[in-house]
C-alpha cells in the first residue's frame, strides 16, 4: 500500500472513530462524560483535518484525457473529475441529488424570505469559509430550483466551460415536474422569479485561505412569453423553454469530503426553517453538538434569538414526527443554552 494509500485509510478511520465518539456522547447521560467525548470527537476532527491539509486532496481529480467512460464513472462516485476540457460532477444516487456543503452549511439559501438587494453582503458559513454575495437574497425555493438544475449533470454530462458553453435546454413543464409540482401560471411566475434570483446570485468564495472563482451559481436564458407579473395566462405555456448552464468552477466545491446527497424528501417536503434544518443535517454523518448562536446565524433568520429558539424547537418536533420520511426524521434533539444536538433516524440503522 502506497504512503498516500495509508494515510487515506487512516483519515477513513479517524473520520469513523470521531463519529463513534460523538454517537457515545450522544447517548451517555452523565454530562461530565458528554462534554469528554464531545472533546475527543472534537480532537480527532482537528487530527483529520490537519492531516487532509498535509495530504492536499485537491477538489478535482485530473484524468487522462484517454481515460475510459468506466473509469470515470468510477472516480465520479466520490469527487469532481476532469478528463481533457470536460469536468464533471460528482455521481449520486437516484432520489437524491448531490450539493455543496459549503453551501448547505450556510445563510446562503436562508430559511427566511427571498429578494432582498445584496451588495458583496457577508454570509454566515460553517468552518474555516469566507462566503459572500452580491445579488438578491435566496431562500428555500432557490435551493429547490438550483438543486433541480445541478441534478442535470448527474449523469454523463459535462459542466459548461469557455471551450465547451453548452447549455440545458428543459420546458417550464419539465422543471415543475423536477420539482415535484403541478404546472402552472403561478409555478411558471414562480420558478422564473427564481431562476432570475439564482443567475443573478454572484458569490466570492475563500475556503481554507484559498479563493474559489465562482462567477455565478447558474446563467439562465428564456424563451417564454412573459412580459411582467401582470402577463395573461395564456402567454405562458409549459412548452416555453428554459436554456441553463452551470460553470465548471462549481467542481471546486465537489472535493472529496465537500459534498453531499441530499434526498427529495429534504429538498421538496418541507418549507422554511424545516426545509433549511434537513439540509443541512443531510451534510453530516452523525451528532455533535452546534452552538445555538451558530445556528442561528447559519440560519439567515431575521427574528430574535428568542424567537428563534422556539421556532427551532417547534421545527425539530415536526422532523420527529411519525410521517416523516426516515431519510430525514429527527429521533431526538437537545436543545440546551448554548448548544443544540440532533440526532437523526438515518444515523442508528
Amino acid at each position: 500500500m502506497t504512503k498516500r494509500k495509508t494515510t487515506e485509510h487512516n483519515l477513513s478511520t479517524l473520520d469513523a472513530q470521531a463519529e463513534a465518539t460523538r454517537r457515545a456522547a450522544a447517548e451517555t447521560t452523565n454530562s461530565a462524560t458528554k462534554d469528554l467525548a464531545y472533546a475527543a470527537a472534537a480532537t480527532l476532527d482537528s487530527i483529520a483535518r490537519s492531516q487532509k491539509r498535509k495530504l492536499n486532496l485537491e477538489p478535482i481529480l485530473e484524468l487522462h484525457e484517454s481515460a475510459s467512460a468506466p473509469e470515470v464513472n468510477q472516480a465520479r462516485q466520490r469527487r469532481a473529475v476532469r478528463r481533457g476540457q470536460d469536468v464533471y460532477l460528482p455521481s449520486w444516487r437516484e432520489a437524491t441529488v448531490g450539493m455543496p456543503n459549503l453551501l448547505l452549511r450556510s445563510a446562503l439559501f436562508s430559511s427566511s424570505a427571498a429578494g432582498e438587494t445584496l451588495f458583496d453582503a457577508p454570509i454566515a458559513s460553517q468552518g474555516d469559509t469566507v462566503l459572500s454575495m452580491t445579488g438578491f437574497k435566496l431562500s428555500d425555493y432557490d435551493r429547490r430550483v438550483f438543486a433541480a438544475c445541478l441534478n442535470y449533470y448527474r449523469e454523463d454530462r459535462p459542466l459548461s466551460s469557455s471551450v465547451d458553453p453548452k447549455f440545458v435546454e428543459i420546458s417550464f413543464w419539465q422543471l415543475s415536474r423536477d420539482l415535484q409540482v403541478a404546472y402552472g401560471a403561478n409555478v411558471h411566475r414562480a420558478i422564473r422569479g427564481s431562476l432570475i434570483r439564482l443567475n443573478a446570485a454572484h458569490l466570492r468564495i475563500r475556503v481554507k485561505r484559498q479563493e474559489i472563482p465562482m462567477p455565478r451559481l447558474i446563467e439562465v436564458a428564456f424563451e417564454d412569453g412573459y412580459a411582467g407579473s401582470d402577463t395573461t395566462e395564456e402567454l405562458l405555456r409549459g412548452s416555453d423553454l428554459i436554456a441553463f448552464r452551470i460553470f465548471d468552477s462549481m467542481a471546486n466545491l465537489f472535493g472529496p469530503a465537500d459534498w453531499s446527497s441530499v434526498s427529495a424528501t429534504a429538498l421538496h417536503d418541507f418549507s422554511g426553517l424545516p426545509s433549511w434544518l434537513t439540509s443541512f443535517y443531510s451534510t453530516h454523518a452523525g451528532p455533535y453538538p452546534v452552538k445555538f448562536s451558530e445556528l442561528y446565524k447559519y440560519s439567515g433568520v431575521t427574528c430574535e434569538t428568542r424567537e428563534f429558539r422556539r421556532r427551532l424547537k417547534v421545527a425539530l418536533t415536526k422532523l420527529q414526527s411519525d410521517d416523516v420520511s426516515p431519510a430525514v426524521r429527527v429521533a431526538n434533539f437537545a436543545l440546551e443554552k448554548n448548544h443544540v444536538t440532533v440526532e437523526l433516524t438515518r444515523w442508528k440503522t
